[in-house]
């Protein structure tokens, strides 16, 4: 017979990996054969929180589970199916003797990831999750007061938003004023207004001016343009 961590991890592997408590149980009383305890969904709960090394009560054993929204939130995940940013290939191998410069750190902290993970790689301004060969999906997650020096800020899933590359790169910059309104929760994790707020007042120049339109249509009206004056079919010509 199955013990009840093992009914856990199984559990959880069944329904994709994570999953709300009301989720768990219900997978758990799926495939438990044997009849329930009354304080069986207490149980399951034991078996998370002993066999995590998120909780405070961890029993130092077995680390099979994570709080995929910090311990409280009542959302658990199967460690072994926690996935890490994949790194490109030019990073992996890249050209010999050619100097290279990073312009951006990517803090992919244990908490991003979860979050990434939790978020479906969804960017939470554009709701764009990027498609990679071999079939996953990738993301970004930015700290809104950044880590480190100068600004301290916290990997706290308060100060963490999940971006495609161009979102986050633009919030690095500060070239984007970040509005709680337009920021998409997913009913999954809240931003905590002082970063957003620390974002538009430190990260953004006083001086910054929003995005001009995109390069495309700016392409188009010069074409009309164009062709307007040249009195001509309009059709672009083939060297273009």
């Amino acid at each position: 017979m199955s013990t009840w961590r093992e009914d856990v991890e199984t559990a959880l592997r069944s329904i994709g990996g994570q999953g709300t408590l009301s989720q768990i149980y219900e997978a758990v009383r799926a495939r438990v054969s044997r009849p329930l305890p009354a304080t069986w969904q207490a149980i399951v709960r034991r078996e998370l929180e002993y066999n995590s090394s998120d909780s405070e009560s961890y029993q130092q054993r077995y680390d099979l589970f994570f709080s995929v929204r910090g311990i409280g939130a009542g959302v658990w995940g199967l460690r072994e199916l926690e996935t890490f940013t994949p790194e490109p290939e030019d990073i992996q191998s890249p050209p010999e003797r050619v100097p290279s410069q990073v312009y951006r750190i990517l803090r992919d902290t244990q908490m991003a990831r979860r979050l990434k993970k939790a978020h479906g790689d969804q960017c939470q301004l554009c709701d764009t999750a990027l498609a990679l060969p071999n079939g996953g999906t990738y993301s970004e997650a930015h700290h809104i007061r950044p880590l480190g020096a100068p600004h301290f800020g916290p990997d706290h899933p308060g100060n963490i938003i999940v971006l495609c590359p161009n979102h986050h790169a633009l919030l690095d910059y500060g070239a984007l004023r970040l509005e709680a309104r337009s920021i998409n929760r997913r009913n999954i994790h809240g931003i905590d207004p002082q970063y957003i707020d620390y974002h538009n007042r430190v990260i953004v120049p006083p001086t910054h001016l929003e995005p001009r339109p995109p390069i495309v249509g700016r392409v188009e009206e010069r074409h009309q343009v164009t062709s307007a004056e040249g009195g001509g079919t309009g059709g672009m010509s083939s060297g273009h």
